[in-house]
């Protein structure tokens, strides 16, 4: 019946799932996890996100549950150039649903949907960014992983894990199509495009943890690289200049371009990017009743991410919409503290240091500026029978990141960019 219960209650989450994403790598399916800084994440054991960090980590939650997740973060940055400052300052949410089967105290098996990957940035279609030579608008990517998840606990302390992942990526990006007046310099506007795919591929992830003791345990994971195999539409609105030089109508000309959108088309579209494998390592030491510490180093393999492919049959650029990124290997590395302070309640401190994959100024770009963070967290749990709610909240304070001399044609400026992390857990356990 408790078997029942959980796979009834888990697909009614998962048909309910919308999920959306900020920021590139995220972690944020775990509110006791974002408390943490996300230190000791897979091997910690106090709620059933271990399945998304470390499969083996499952056999550290001694019962059977399920969890549900909601992370709100908040996008703000600045974009300061010779020509002013641009912002962007919104909210995204992030749904999760995760639940766990302990089928006798050797195996156990995972279940949950949630978002590993994710990209938002936003700027008006007046602002400066937008009127330069990229003319970036609007970029928005979101994976959601259905994770399927399975450990064995050996005698000897020893745990083995390995999870089947189904990925789901969505993506779209917005620019106007601008182009330098050849006479005078100026940026003309041709109107703007809408380049949007999707599609499905598979990942994998194995885990190992070995407990020293029920109050010391050290983990291990490796998640594999997964090829994103995508396809969608290109939408181009022209105004009259557009569409007049585009079909060879017109050439360009000094003056201010028309705003009236009367020409559109539509175009097949393909891009292939390529996720990244990572490495986790883990550790959780309980030292008495009150006080526990957690430790966490993350690697992970960026290089894979030289370029972001994309295509189309568009006449524009000839139809390659390729991204010169050219990013490099980055480190995580998060220390975490918690103070049982009775029966109920547990509290949690963390922080972190979280380096950005940019290779350098000349291939940050206005769509994805990012830069090495520093996060500062605090979170608690209430914990009342079978039910145990968690929270959190994380303050990201970003190093000041540069675009300058662009290889992807993105304006020139300085970010100052920061974020705050909020999140709420629900644990039924049994």
């Amino acid at each position: 019946m408790k078997k029942l219960y959980l796979m009834t209650a888990l697909a009614v989450i998962l048909s309910a799932q919308n999920a959306n994403a900020a920021g590139y790598q995220l972690n944020e399916f775990s509110a006791a996890g974002l408390g943490r800084s996300f230190a000791g994440m897979g091997v910690v054991g106090d709620d059933f996100s271990a399945l998304g960090f470390n499969p083996a980590g499952m056999t550290a939650q001694k019962r059977s549950g399920v969890q549900l997740g909601m992370a709100v973060t908040e996008i703000a940055a600045k974009a300061k150039s010779k020509y002013g400052t641009d912002k962007m300052d919104y909210f995204v949410p992030q749904p999760s649903a995760l639940g766990q089967y302990n089928l006798n105290d050797k195996w156990f098996f995972g279940l949950g949907v949630y978002v590993p990957y994710g990209l938002s940035t936003k700027y008006k279609h007046d602002s400066h960014v937008a009127q330069s030579a990229s003319g970036v608008r609007k970029s928005e990517l979101e994976v959601v992983d259905t994770n399927f998840s399975t450990a064995y606990r050996f005698d000897m302390g020893l745990s083995l894990g390995a999870s089947a992942i189904l990925r789901y990526i969505k993506g779209q990006l917005t620019s106007n199509v601008n182009t330098p007046n050849p006479q005078t310099g100026d940026i003309l506007n041709l109107g703007y495009n809408d380049y949007r795919v999707k599609g499905w591929s598979q990942s994998w992830q194995l885990g190992a943890m070995y407990e020293f003791n029920e109050n010391t345990r050290i983990g291990l994971s490796y998640r594999f690289k997964s090829t994103q195999h995508t396809h969608g539409k290109q939408y181009l609105y022209l105004n009259q200049k557009g569409a007049a030089i585009l079909n060879g109508k017109a050439s360009l000309e000094a003056g201010h371009p028309l705003q009236i959108f009367d020409t559109f088309n539509r175009y097949d579209t393909m891009a292939d990017p390529e996720l990244p494998a990572s490495w986790i390592l883990s550790g959780y030491h309980k030292w008495n009743d009150k006080w526990a510490s957690a430790a966490t180093v993350k690697y992970i393999q960026w290089h894979r991410f030289y370029t972001f492919p994309a295509k189309s049959n568009s006449p524009l650029k000839n139809g390659n919409y390729d991204s010169d990124y050219r990013w490099k290997d980055s480190w995580t590395f998060a220390l975490g503290q918690e103070y049982f302070a009775n029966e109920n309640w547990t509290f949690r401190a963390g922080t972190a240091w979280d380096q950005a994959p940019t290779a350098n100024n000349n291939f940050r770009t206005n769509r994805i500026p990012d830069a090495d963070r520093i996060w500062f967290s605090l979170g608690a749990s209430y914990t009342n029978g079978n039910h145990q709610v968690d929270l959190g909240y994380a303050f990201l304070t970003m190093m000041h990141g540069r675009v300058r001399d662009s290889y992807n044609g993105d304006m020139e400026a300085k970010y100052h960019n920061h974020s705050n992390m909020f999140a709420l857990g629900y644990q039924y356990k049994f």
